[in-house]
């Protein structure tokens, strides 16, 4: 999603993929042996979509330490900050670093997803401006309508993400706590309902079983062309609770089946 951005400026993006067996918590380490004298930021997206991941204090902090050994900027994405399972959410707003903005959204916190209304922010005045320039000349100002409906949602519903986030625990637990755990899946706590805490191990299924899965309802598809997302699929749990366990019941019968 952000990508194209730094192209639009003459810049390049850089990949790093969060790792599974690390919570998807982004590694000081291989960090370094990315950043060169041209890195100019960091952008990262937390409690993450689709991983689920998210990270504490000592992490954050972590990050802001390396940011200031490169003089990077940082971008946050917290999009997600309301919707979180365990603990609470840490910014980097706040955190003692100058160069930082925050990208939020209220479409995302008050599940508003298609209106696309959000905001950025920073401590620092002059960076502000600078980011305005540009706002102004790319979308101006969310229309009156939406505006409004934020008002509302922040006046009336300021509870909403709480009893959102609750409810997508729920239905997170309908996955994780199935009386008979999952043969091919391994897990990790997710912190935001884009994903479930579970991804498939390894299942060799051979071309022949597809019509199998099809026939029964379900199908397993690739989510990108290459990497161990592709070999990953995850579940979602956005939908509805009697869904979700309708749709773990086929799933188990025919992993069950294949596996013979």
């Amino acid at each position: 999603m952000y990508g194209p951005d730094a192209t639009l400026v003459g810049g390049s993006a850089t990949y790093y993929p969060c790792r599974f067996e690390h919570e998807f918590v982004p590694q000081i380490e291989d960090l370094e042996a990315l950043v060169d004298e041209d890195t100019v930021a960091i952008l990262y997206n937390f409690p993450s979509n689709p991983t689920g991941g998210t990270i504490n204090a000592a992490q954050r902090d972590a990050l802001l330490e390396f940011a200031r050994k490169h003089d990077l900027w940082i971008i946050s994405d917290e999009v997600y900050d309301r919707i979180i399972f365990e603990g609470e959410h840490v910014s980097f707003l706040g955190a003692g670093y100058d160069r930082v903005f925050v990208v939020n959204s209220f479409s995302k916190t008050f599940a508003m997803t298609g209106w696309r209304i959000g905001y950025v922010i920073a401590e620092n005045v002059e960076h502000m401006k600078q980011v305005t320039k540009i706002q102004y000349y790319l979308t101006a100002c969310p229309n009156d309508a939406m505006q409004y409906a934020v008002l509302a949602a922040i006046e009336q519903a300021s509870d909403y993400p709480d009893l959102l986030a609750k409810e997508f625990q729920a239905r997170c637990d309908l996955i994780t706590d199935r009386p008979t755990p999952c043969p091919v899946c391994s897990a990790t706590a997710p912190r935001v309902p884009s994903t479930s805490s579970q991804r498939s191990r390894s299942l060799d299924t051979p071309a022949r079983n597809s019509p199998l899965i099809l026939k029964d309802g379900v199908c397993a598809h690739r989510e990108r062309p290459s990497g161990r997302a592709a070999r990953a699929p995850p579940f979602a749990y956005t939908i509805g609770r009697e869904d979700i366990a309708k749709g773990m019941d086929l799933f188990e019968a025919t992993l069950h089946r294949l596996r013979g």
